[in-house]
């Protein structure tokens, strides 16, 4: 695998890696309020 193509890979996980990262912290964030909210009947 030629270096500029495994450097085009890296960066691509890299990015969904940081998207995940992302998604969960804001999932962590709102997840109390939501919780609250299933709880209740």
């Amino acid at each position: 695998m030629p270096t500029d193509a495994l450097l085009v890979t890296i960066a691509v996980m890299t990015m969904f890696v940081v998207f995940a990262a992302a998604l969960a912290w804001a999932d962590r964030q709102t997840s109390g309020s939501r919780l609250d909210s299933d709880a209740k009947p």
